[in-house]
């Protein structure tokens, strides 16, 4: 499930207002359209603080929400289009039922917060909700928030190459019409973030260096950035030194630049 909006204030030109805002190592017309960031290490954070075990996983998720919507800001300020933050994946919901509950249970308590950052923050099960923040957010101009939220790569390349395959099967679509362009639109987290692209930067947290099955399709060519600090801890000085390796980066998409 992917859950998408756009940030309540507009957002800044990339030489008003967000250019004020930007760290001075950040250059503002080299900034990315889109950045995805995979939260890891919440719950490391709870045990390295030494918070009773009965505790942590609340502290954990209420401390991954809290900075995530800290970051929601800080890219907005900064004049970042587009930014997607795993929040749940597939494979979550296999960890123990009580993990589970308790991570749905924040995601829920999110709602109560008069936030507008975070009212996007939801559960799987509050379908209602989801369509009420996603209406509620419709006529925001601002940067676009993709949460996803039970979202598995695989299973969303799985899923949109079956609906094709009903398509070809019904007529309404020819094999060879199946390309990449036509996958990338069917795509649960392509859809959504059409206008601004794939993301060009993949930020993941706590020191682990994989994708874990997020947006395998989409950051074929991304930039990755792996960043040893728990996602608690991951603040302003941290996102601003990510977006410096980036913009340090040759992005030359397989194509040989010689010099």
């Amino acid at each position: 499930m992917a859950i998408t909006a756009s940030i309540a204030a507009p957002c800044a030109s990339r030489l008003g207002a967000a250019t004020m805002r930007l760290p001075a190592e950040v250059d503002p017309l080299r900034l990315p359209n889109h950045v995805a960031m995979i939260m890891d290490g919440n719950s490391r954070w709870a045990q390295v603080r030494g918070i009773a075990k009965e505790r942590q996983l609340r502290a954990a998720a209420e401390a991954c929400y809290s900075n995530a919507r800290e970051i929601v800001r800080l890219s907005s300020d900064w004049g970042i289009k587009a930014l997607t933050l795993f929040a749940f994946s597939t494979e979550n919901f296999l960890r123990p039922r009580e993990e589970v509950d308790q991570w749905m249970q924040q995601l829920d308590r999110v709602l109560s917060l008069d936030d507008p950052a975070t009212i996007l923050l939801l559960p799987r099960p509050l379908q209602a909700k989801i369509s009420d923040a996603q209406s509620i957010t419709s006529g925001n101009t601002g940067m676009k928030l993709v949460m996803a939220i039970g979202y598995g790569g695989h299973s969303d390349l799985v899923q949109t190459c079956q609906a094709l395959a009903r398509e070809v099967e019904q007529g309404k679509m020819a094999v060879e019409e199946i390309d990449q362009i036509n996958l990338a639109k069917r795509l649960m987290l392509g859809e959504r973030c059409e206008d601004v692209g794939a993301p060009e930067l993949l930020v993941r947290t706590s020191g682990e260096q994989r994708l874990s099955n997020f947006m395998l399709w989409h950051l074929a060519y991304s930039e990755l950035v792996f960043e040893k600090k728990l996602w608690p801890d991951f603040g302003e000085e941290e996102y601003k030194n990510a977006l410096v390796e980036f913009q340090g980066r040759m992005r030359t998409f397989g194509v040989k630049h010689h010099s």
